[in-house]
């Protein structure tokens, strides 16, 4: 799908990954619409405040949408928190409200999106010469594949949002929709920011090359070419520069 001329949703676009995407499909042409809780979008481009877990929040943000531009072609779901934390401690369980949580934005987040979304684009006119109808692309992780301990929230979100996008893709595929993943390793953004800066040498020092966090403009590229290239549905493109995460990580300095 050539993107020029589209209509664009990125969710969670005012920052990070989504930022990048949604400046990117700008710049080839797209009309561009973020849809976040907080911040400006960037370059000047329309925003509406949403919340993804709040499936009434989904819901009134795609329909001003649709009001403004008449459809949806292209969905980066992307909004998505961190989060760390065992699942339970010598002193006690886990912290089950902070992953209920990341499962609500992350993947109950991401459904409610895609459903609102996709219901949308069945409705638009075929284009190009597959007559295609639109593209989602699902922002999963490595986490989707494996992560060291600690990380069971996030884990379970983003390996579940992996298995989703074929699943979506055998959904959608009969009204010539596509849907794809991208699972970026560590990346220089917001949400890394705060972590500490031993645990971000442990997770890059099993990387093959280039060990070094990814760019948010090399994830833009990546969704870009997902859009303009039809062949690519229902499966799941790993941006890590091949790392590979051990098991366990070290948080502080003996």
């Amino acid at each position: 799908m050539d993107p020029a001329g589209k209509v664009a949703v990125v969710t969670g676009g005012n920052s990070g990954l989504g930022e990048a995407a949604a400046l990117r499909l700008a710049a080839v042409g797209a009309k561009v619409v973020t849809l976040d809780r907080s911040g400006s979008a960037p370059g000047g481009l329309a925003t509406i405040e949403c919340n993804v877990g709040d499936a009434q929040s989904v819901a009134d943000a795609v329909a001003q949408v649709i009001d403004r531009h008449g459809q949806i072609d292209i969905l980066l779901n992307n909004a998505g928190i961190g989060g760390i934390g065992p699942i339970a401690t010598a002193e006690g369980p886990g912290d089950m409200a902070a992953f209920r949580k990341v499962i609500e934005v992350n993947l109950l987040g991401a459904a409610n999106v895609a459903a609102e979304v996709g219901h949308r684009m069945i409705g638009n006119q075929p284009t190009g010469p597959d007559g295609e109808r639109g593209v989602i692309i699902n922002t999963c992780s490595i986490a989707s594949y494996d992560w060291p301990e600690a990380m069971g929230a996030y884990v379970a979100a983003k390996s579940a949002l992996a298995a989703l996008t074929l699943v979506w893709a055998r959904d959608l595929g009969k009204h010539h929709i596509r849907v794809m993943g991208i699972a970026p390793g560590l990346m220089a953004t917001p949400m890394i920011g705060g972590l500490p800066d031993i645990l971000i040498t442990e997770l890059l020092k099993d990387a093959e090359f280039p060990r070094r966090a990814g760019r948010p403009d090399e994830f833009a590229e990546l969704a870009e070419l997902i859009v303009r290239t039809p062949l690519l549905n229902g499966e799941v493109i790993r941006l890590d520069a091949a790392t590979r995460s051990p098991a366990r990580i070290k948080l502080s300095v003996d």
